[in-house]
C-alpha cells in the first residue's frame, strides 16, 4: 500500500463519513417532522384526512426505498421537476422512514390510557389541546425506543444514495479498497463504522431523551 493510495483512502473515507452524517441528520429531521404530522393526521377525527395518511404510510412502507429514490431522481425530471442528488437523498430517505414513524406515533397515541381522553373530555378541552398537552407528552416516551431503531435503519439506508451519484461512507470504502487492494480492511472499517456511528450518536441521544422525559414523570408521580 503506497503513500498516495493510503492518502487517497483516508481522504475518501473522511468525506464519506461526513456525507453520511449530514444525510443522516437531515433525513432524520425530515422523518421525525413528517412522521409526527402524518401520525397525528392518522388519528384525526376526519376520515378523509385519515385516508390520506393511510395512503401515505402504505406507499412508503409497501414499496422499495431504492425505487422511491429512483422515481424522485430519474422520473420527476420527465415532468419538469428537477431535484438535486442531495435533495433526493435527504427527502427520499426521510419520507420513507416517516411512513414507518407515522405508525409508531399512531400506536403510541392510541396506547395512552383511555381515562386520559375521558378526563380531558370531562374538562371540556378542545381535541387539539387534549392531544398537545395531555396525550402527546405521555405518548412521546413510548415513541422513543422504536424511533431510535428507525433512525439507525435510516443511517444504514444512506448507502443507497450511491445510486444517485453521491459518494457516501460505503462507496468511499469501496473506492479505498479498490485503490489499495485491501478489501478486508476497508470493508471491515465500513462494517464497524456504521455500528460506531449508531452506538456513539443515535443510541445515546435516544436514551438521554428517555431519561429526561421519564425523570419528569417520576417527579410528578412522587409529588
Amino acid at each position: 500500500m503506497n503513500e498516495f493510495a493510503l492518502g487517497f483512502s483516508v481522504t475518501a473515507l473522511a468525506k464519506g463519513v461526513m456525507i453520511t452524517l449530514i444525510i443522516t441528520l437531515a433525513g432524520s429531521l425530515v422523518a421525525i417532522v413528517l412522521g409526527v404530522i402524518v401520525g397525528l393526521i392518522r388519528v384525526s377525527a376526519h376520515w378523509p384526512l385519515r385516508c390520506l395518511a393511510v395512503a401515505y404510510i402504505e406507499f412508503f412502507r409497501g414499496t422499495s426505498l431504492l425505487v422511491q429514490v429512483y422515481l424522485l431522481f430519474f422520473v420527476l425530471p420527465i415532468f419538469g421537476v428537477f431535484l438535486s442528488p442531495w435533495t433526493v437523498a435527504i427527502f427520499g430517505i426521510g419520507m420513507n422512514v416517516s411512513g414507518y414513524g407515522a405508525e409508531v406515533v399512531r400506536a403510541a397515541i392510541q396506547a395512552v390510557d383511555r381515562g386520559q381522553y375521558e378526563a380531558s373530555t370531562a374538562l371540556n378541552f378542545p381535541r387539539v389541546t387534549m392531544i398537545r398537552r395531555i396525550v402527546l407528552p405521555q405518548a412521546i416516551r413510548a415513541m422513543l425506543p422504536p424511533w431510535g431503531n428507525l433512525l439507525i435503519e435510516l443511517l444504514k439506508s444512506t448507502s443507497l444514495v450511491f445510486f444517485i451519484t453521491i459518494t457516501e461512507f460505503t462507496t468511499a470504502s469501496k473506492l479505498a479498497a479498490d485503490a489499495t487492494g485491501n478489501y478486508l480492511l476497508f470493508f471491515a472499517v465500513a462494517l464497524f463504522g456504521y455500528y460506531v456511528i449508531a452506538r456513539a450518536l443515535i443510541t445515546p441521544f435516544v436514551r438521554w431523551l428517555e431519561r429526561r422525559l421519564s425523570s419528569g414523570f417520576v417527579r410528578e408521580a412522587l409529588a
